[in-house]
Order: C-alpha cells, then sequence, then structure tokens
C-alpha cells in the first residue's frame, strides 16, 4: 500500500511539473493597427507589423497546433503590408522588394524578445545593407526588405527535462504545421505575390526575390509544405528541357534550411532526380540548401533514437534506406555535397584582390564593409559559373564540394564547421550571419553578374 501510495504522489508531483512548465497554445502577435491593420501598431511587443525605417518592415504569421492559422487576420495584415511595399495598389510607383520567410524551430515562438525572432531581425539588417551597395554599384533602386516570421508553439515545455523531451511532441506538430495546408497556402501567396510584382515591374529593375528559411523542426515545416510542390516543378522543367535543362526553381527563389530536424530518406527522390540532370545551366545555383552543424548533437544522437523507436516495426529493402529514415540529412554521408569550413588564411588566399573584408572577425561584419561583401559576391557568381572551382569563398567561410559533386547542382546538402555554427541553437551565431549575407544574394541567379 505504501508502494504504491509513493508511486501516486510521484506521477502526481511529475504532472504537476509538467503542467507548471507547459506553454499554452496562443498567438504572440495580436495588436494591430486601428486605422490600418498592414501598418506598424503602437504595441510594438504584440505588433504584428514592425518596421525599422530604411532597414526593413517585419510581418508575423502564427499558426496553432493543429497548422491552422491562429488569424487568418494576420495573414490578411502581411500581405496586404507586402502589397504597399512593392507599390502593387499604386501602378505609378511599383518597386522591387526582397521578402525572406522565416520558420522557426523547436523551443522558440513569435514573442517579441524570443532569440530566433532578434536574429531574424538582424539578418534583415545585413541583407539590406548588401542590396543597397549592390544597388549603388548597379545604378538603380535599392529593393525594400520584407520580413515574415512564420510562428507555432515550437516551445512547449520551460522546466527540464521534459523541456528537452518535447522534441517529439513537437516533430508531431511541426508536420502538422507543414502538412495542413495553411503554411503551404502562406507561401503560395507570397509567390503569387512576388509574380504580381515582377509582372509590375519596368524591365530593367531589379526583380523581386522570395526567399524561405527553416530551422530545426522549422525545416521539418518548410520541406512538409514544399516538398511535393518543389518535385512536381523540377520533373516539369526537366522533362520540357531534356537536353539543355531551364534553370531550375522551387516555390519562390530559393530553400535554405538550418539543422533540418527529419530523415534524410525524405530528400532521397529530390535529390535522384537532381542527379539526373546530365547538363545544368551555368545560370542554374542552388534553390535547396541544407546545413547542419557538426556539433548538432539534437539532430546527431537524438533525432536517429527517436526515429528508431518510431520506426521500429518497419521493414528496410536495404541497409542504405535504414540509415536514410534513421539519420537527417546533414548527417547522412552518401547525402554530402559540400562543406563549410571556418579558415581565414584559405580565405584570405582565395578571396579575389581588392577584397578587403575584416578577415578574422567573428562579430557582425560592420555596414560600412557590405560594399566588399557585394563585391564579392559578384566574384563567387562568377566563379560558380565556370563549373570548374570546388570552391567559393564568403568572408571567412570556405564553401568546399565533397563526394562528386556534380557542378551546378541545385540541391546542395552542407556540413558546416563548428566555428560557424557552434550546435543546433547557434544560428545567431556572427559568422553564419555575415555568411547568409553574402550567400543568399550569391544564389539569386537573376541579379547582377
Amino acid at each position: 500500500m505504501t508502494k504504491i501510495f509513493l508511486n501516486t504522489c510521484l506521477l502526481g508531483l511529475v504532472a504537476a511539473l509538467f503542467t507548471v512548465g507547459c506553454v499554452s497554445d496562443q498567438p504572440y502577435r495580436t495588436s494591430y493597427n486601428p486605422d490600418n491593420p498592414s501598418l506598424p501598431s503602437p504595441d510594438v511587443t504584440n505588433a504584428v507589423i514592425e518596421s525599422v525605417p530604411g532597414e526593413y518592415t517585419l510581418g508575423f504569421v502564427e499558426f496553432d497546433d493543429h497548422g491552422w492559422f491562429w488569424e487568418p487576420k494576420q495573414k490578411n495584415a502581411v500581405t496586404q503590408m507586402i502589397r504597399n511595399e512593392a507599390g502593387l495598389d499604386d501602378a505609378t510607383n511599383p518597386c522591387g522588394v526582397i521578402m525572406v520567410l522565416f520558420v522557426h524551430g523547436w523551443k522558440n515562438n513569435a514573442a517579441y524578445d524570443n532569440t530566433n525572432v532578434e536574429t531574424f531581425r538582424s539578418v534583415l539588417t545585413k541583407l539590406g545593407e548588401v542590396e543597397n551597395s549592390s544597388s549603388v554599384t548597379a545604378g538603380r533602386k535599392p529593393r525594400k526588405l520584407i520580413g515574415i516570421y512564420a510562428g507555432w508553439r515550437g516551445l512547449s515545455q520551460t522546466i527540464e527535462p521534459f523541456k528537452e523531451l518535447s522534441i517529439w511532441g513537437r516533430k508531431n506538430a511541426s508536420e502538422r504545421v507543414g502538412g495542413y495546408g495553411a503554411m503551404t497556402e502562406l507561401m503560395v501567396d507570397l509567390e503569387l505575390l512576388q509574380k504580381s510584382s515582377n509582372a509590375s515591374l519596368p524591365t530593367n529593375a531589379a526583380p523581386t526575390k522570395l526567399i524561405i528559411v527553416g530551422h530545426s523542426l522549422g525545416a521539418d515545416v518548410v520541406y512538409n509544405a514544399l516538398s511535393q510542390i518543389i518535385t512536381e516543378r523540377f520533373v516539369d522543367t526537366i522533362e520540357t528541357n531534356r537536353v539543355n535543362v531551364a534553370v531550375l526553381k522551387p516555390l519562390g527563389d530559393q530553400v535554405i534550411l538550418l539543422n533540418p530536424a527529419f530523415e534524410a530518406a525524405r530528400v532521397y527522390d529530390l535529390k535522384q532526380l537532381a542527379r539526373s540532370v546530365t547538363n545544368y545551366s551555368a545560370e542554374q545555383r542552388p534553390v535547396l540548401s541544407i546545413f547542419t552543424s557538426q556539433g548538432d548533437w539534437a539532430t546527431h544522437y537524438v533525432f536517429p533514437v527517436g526515429q528508431y523507436v518510431a520506426t521500429f516495426a518497419q521493414s528496410y529493402r536495404t541497409n542504405f534506406q535504414e540509415k536514410a529514415n534513421l539519420q537527417t540529412a546533414g548527417w547522412f554521408a552518401p547525402f554530402l555535397t559540400h562543406e563549410l569550413i571556418y579558415d581565414t588564411n584559405a580565405a584570405a588566399v582565395l578571396k579575389p584582390a581588392g577584397i578587403n573584408d575584416a578577415m578574422g572577425t567573428t562579430t557582425l561584419r560592420p555596414g560600412a564593409k557590405a560594399p566588399d561583401a557585394a563585391a564579392n559576391i559578384k566574384v563567387q557568381r562568377k566563379i560558380w559559373r565556370t563549373g570548374t572551382s570546388e570552391t567559393n569563398v564568403f568572408g571567412n567561410c570556405v564553401l568546399k564540394s565533397v563526394n562528386d559533386y556534380r557542378a551546378h547542382n541545385p540541391i546542395l546538402v552542407v556540413s558546416v564547421d563548428t566555428k560557424i555554427m557552434k550546435d543546433h541553437d547557434d544560428i545567431a551565431n556572427p559568422v553564419l550571419i555575415n555568411f547568409l549575407q553574402e550567400y543568399i544574394p550569391f544564389c539569386d541567379n537573376q541579379s547582377e553578374p
């Protein structure tokens, strides 16, 4: 009787702790401008629209645990904000914009002071600096930077060990958020806005761009929402251009996944499609880039254990297939295409003369260095076009191909040095942000040469 009583008390204590540490499924962005919901509101900590004049405008769209929009009004406010920024409702003043959609991952949400929100603001600022510098060189107007932050309940627990153990419950939630339609609807709406914007621009204007970024389980959300669309578009393009294939595109212009927490097997068919192309255009640049830190213990160790338990009863044709189902793409050696290495000496040698990029820094690149970053992007595009070099250099980061990577293959799976991205959650690392500041515009195949 005493043993039963103690066990009951222990279970009750665990349940109480679980309840105390539970983060409710709720929206964080509830404040709209009373006169125009698509403009910034006075209550900045809950604002659906944030704005830093001269730098960027940022909108928030949130999803509940079942993958529904928390409030469709959020999406409507954000899409109208984009229409305003791109001048789509004013035929006399159309202008190109750069849209960046970010889907956060495990242990994060859309709260004002969330670290992923703060990091995204920094990335938008840095991208804007390069865009401003590039526009001066090209003699054109700079495009406006627009961020779209997709929030969901990635953080469900605040007390350990429940916080760490929440990954499997959150993985199930991420698959609902990505697979139940609302996230795909948001992405398709953004692409339609991109197409409308480009149709309204004069022929010599820099085009509107759409970049999609997902981190951790947010990468799972992105891949769930987009994988079928990307596969269909790749098949159509390949079948239509069997001899000299046209430039392959996903939804939007590029998809970047940081420390993705989903099985490599789900990338297999897409990689096979990409490998089936024998002659890529010299203008083909990466459209799906998967970056995994070599210090990411969560996807290296925790993920395979949980995946083994979850798929224990499944059978496999080959050992290759089983390993692909247990490991994430970044840890599945046969899928690797590149390494991203932090090497200030190599970068100094490989960078073209005249590019002075503050070698050795591990802090955010100052805005005064943006012209150097813009100049380097142009040089790295020329190197990429030749198809003969195995190496591109961005800041202090050396992107080097491995595993007989075929030139211009647009699917990159990259193992990342821990000095660039220390572990699973280190996406605010200044070295990584400096890299992305150059890599994202580098992948633009319709920008200046």
